[in-house]
């Protein structure tokens, strides 16, 4: 069976044709059925005005009423099925005259709806012998609350069937359903008949108008209907606001933050919540200041919500300095943890890893309660320091509070095990989640390929799919790096194919993965296709790039995609820099190595790392300066580290340099003695020099320190199954034929008077 309606005041509009109302059907923002309906414990107040309700005597009909109508309110209020079932029996055994019943028993059924017993509250309206504009409004926001949004509007057409016209609450509440059936075609009949009935000239209606066009994603409409209506009030700015950032049109909104602010009109908690929101995603301090300048100016910087606003808006800004001075000025004394969390969080975001943890802690020892969003954020900081005792104590605490259970927690605590390189503590964690999502997946398959399980993270990744997960733009990245890692060409191609049906191609992401995948196995060609056909391509495109010239060795080609880079005002960044000194060591160029070094801090505004100065010294030791490399090291305002000095030592090596050898390898050891890599350089080294008997002493004293050589290692991809083979392996199912055809070529080599290089041993 359907119902025709015709949703027309003259003149009469197109008809809609739906089913009939069943609370069966449920479309979208499923969570509002989830909902549990309490019951308070009895405080006495309820008891006390049914006594009193039945004091009252029944000639006092106006009386009794609204005393009824209070105490069905409060049962609403507080969400009480029980109470609210008492008194609608109290009422059944009760008289009242028609029209007040009709009162009563509206407010009944909309207590159910508030209650989530949805079911009673349509028999109750089937059963009523009379309904107004209230039984019909109640209804549809009923089932607008209770996640049946295609009942409530077939509710709204079947009241204008009755010959009952909306007022300005019920076109609100329809205007919330078509939100909720995600219908903007069914939006725009309504807003049409709001037109006919003469409702659009009110502010109320027309904000439901453009907060309804707003959130399906018509921002067109919800500009002309702003800019229709006559009058702007704080409510209509901050829906025009809100609807812009949700939107994403950030810069948009923070213009329409100033016009506000034009036109005599002063924000309020939620305008001050919308526009640091376009703000954050803006990354603009400036205007992070005006807009805390304005939330200072009306006294609202204190309150919880906008203070919480405000400092995830500076922390996306990257100025953790003012949004410290937020917190600390404002909060630390607070008990609610959304203040809290955002400080948490924003030193995560910018790197303060070890600050957001000390803050976790004094949270906690301040008895302010931890939710998932402190976890995850906490997590997100153990990740980035990899401390594994960390890890481990805080997942202990989550699993006390109950937490565990919450997928995003999970997925975090999975992402910082990996991180640790615990991969065992990640398939647990894993095996655990029982309402798994992309991010869970996406984080196992991370957690392989970081771990240098490549193998498993691409059986993973098909075990997702087999699933019906459809990865995301991180899930196809981190498939492409591990088929970097592998050099698998074919398969990194396969999942390219998947990437461009997804219609992920376009991602930043997904397109510097691309670029780095078909770079590292050999493809530069198609590594430049990619690149030439971004629109704007970004500094981590751009580093991707040039990282695959310089690594092929087209050193010209990377030093001018930089140059190309930087005449289109793309900063690079200290990665970029890195590839750079990587290409200009790599070709011996020593003087352009040396300038692009020295302006990473006055032009870039970056403070070179590690990898920065371990480039410089491979750049001179290539070419033999070998005494300013180390000169170098000794002037370096940071400890140098193993991979350093391991890297002045390979460049003794090549230009056999005993003396500078012995002092690498000794700086090497006494921070890493078991580095068997140490001992074979410094051997080769003796060995090449003609200090065969030193090069055999050393790798005897590296056997009697129980130093191992890692065992070499090879593979290849055949018919989509990755064959490895180790140095003296004797576990593989080939083994004999592998060995068999070594011999062979052994032989072949002989025959060609091959003498043996032992120094490569």
């Amino acid at each position: 069976m359907s119902l025709s309606v015709n949703l027309g005041l003259p003149p009469p509009a197109n008809s809609l044709v739906f089913s009939t109302p069943t609370s069966t059907i449920k479309t979208r923002n499923s969570a509002l059925t989830h909902q549990v309906p309490t019951t308070q414990k009895t405080n006495g107040v309820f008891e006390v005005k049914l006594s009193i309700l039945m004091a009252v005597d029944k000639t006092h009909q106006r009386s009794r009423r609204q005393l009824l109508v209070d105490i069905i309110r409060d049962c609403a209020k507080e969400r009480s099925l029980e109470r609210t079932r008492v008194v609608h029996g109290l009422v059944l055994k009760s008289e009242f005259p028609e029209s007040d019943l009709l009162v009563i028993l509206n407010h009944i059924l909309h207590a159910y709806s508030k209650c989530m017993d949805f079911t009673t509250a349509r028999l109750l309206f089937d059963k009523m012998s009379q309904r107004n504009i209230f039984s019909w409004t109640a209804m549809i926001v009923g089932s607008m609350e209770n996640g049946f949004f295609r009942d409530g509007f077939n509710f709204f057409c079947e009241m204008v069937n009755h010959g009952i016209l909306p007022d300005k609450f019920a076109y609100s509440t329809i205007l919330q359903t078509c939100i909720g059936l995600d219908c903007v075609e069914l939006g725009k009949m309504v807003h049409a008949q709001i037109v006919a009935s003469g409702f659009a000239s009110l502010t109320y209606v027309s904000v439901s108008l453009l907060n309804m066009y707003a959130k399906l994603g018509s921002v067109e409409d919800s500009y002309k209907v702003f800019s229709y209506m006559r009058e702007h009030d704080q409510v209509s700015w901050n829906a025009m606001i809100s609807g812009l950032t949700s939107n994403g049109l950030h810069e948009e909104a923070f213009q329409h933050f100033l016009k506000m602010k034009n036109e005599g009109v002063s924000p309020n908690v939620y305008t001050i919540i919308s526009v640091s929101k376009a703000v954050g995603e803006l990354g603009d301090v400036d205007k992070g200041r005006t807009v805390h300048h304005y939330a200072s100016k009306f006294h609202l910087d204190s309150n919880v919500l906008v203070g919480t606003a405000l400092i995830d808006m500076y922390s996306k800004c990257k100025s953790l300095s003012d949004a410290r001075s937020i917190f600390y000025s404002n909060f630390t004394s607070c008990g609610i943890n959304t203040p809290w969390n955002a400080m948490i969080s924003g030193c995560s975001q910018c790197g303060y890893s070890q600050e957001a943890l000390e803050l976790f802690t004094i949270m906690c020892e301040k008895d302010v309660n931890p939710d998932l969003y402190t976890y995850c954020s906490v997590f997100n900081a153990i990740a980035a320091i990899k401390c594994m005792r960390l890890v481990k104590g805080v997942h202990g605490m989550v699993l006390k509070s109950g937490s565990e259970f919450k997928t995003s927690v999970s997925n975090a605590i999975a992402d910082a095990y990996a991180k640790c390189e615990l991969l065992e503590n990640v398939r647990k964690v894993f095996a655990m989640v029982e309402e798994r999502d992309i991010v869970s997946w996406t984080t196992l398959v991370a957690a392989y390929s970081q771990n240098s399980e490549y193998e498993e993270a691409l059986i993973t990744f098909s075990k997702m799919r087999e699933e019906g997960f459809i990865p995301n733009q991180f899930t196809f990245s981190t498939v492409l790096d591990t088929c970097a890692s592998l050099s698998l060409l074919d398969y990194g191609r396969q999942v390219h194919g998947l990437l461009c049906k997804a219609g992920l191609d376009a991602d930043k992401c997904a397109e510097s993965a691309l670029i780095d995948m078909y770079s590292k196995c050999g493809c530069i060609t198609e590594a430049r296709k990619v690149f030439e056909r971004i629109t704007s391509p970004d500094t981590v495109t751009w580093t991707s790039i040039i990282s695959g010239y310089a690594q092929h060795g087209f050193v010209e080609d990377a030093l001018q995609l930089f140059r190309r880079m930087e005449q289109l005002g793309v900063k690079g960044n200290a990665v970029t820099l890195l590839c750079i000194l990587f290409a200009c060591s790599h070709r011996g160029m020593v003087e352009e190595g040396l300038y692009y070094f020295q302006r990473m801090e006055k032009s870039y505004g970056l403070v070179p790392e590690m990898e920065h100065y371990a480039c410089i010294v491979d750049l001179l030791g290539r070419v033999g300066h070998l005494t300013d490399a180390l000169e170098f090291i000794e002037k370096m305002p940071i400890e140098p580290n193993e991979m350093v000095w391991q890297t002045l030592l390979g460049a003794c090596r090549v230009h056999g340099n005993v003396e500078l050898g012995e002092i690498a390898a000794g700086k090497i050891l006494s921070i890493r003695p078991e580095f068997s890599s140490t001992y074979v350089l410094l051997a080769n080294t003796y060995i090449e020099t003609g200090s065969y008997e030193d090069g055999v002493s050393l790798r005897h004293l590296m056997k009697d320190r129980g130093v191992k050589k890692e065992a070499g290692c090879s593979w290849i991809s055949v018919k989509g199954e990755i064959h490895k083979f180790y140095a003296g392996d004797r576990l593989h199912q080939q083994k004999d034929h592998i060995y068999a055809k070594l011999e062979e070529l052994r032989m072949t080599i002989k025959s060609m008077d091959y003498v043996q290089e032992l120094s490569y041993e």
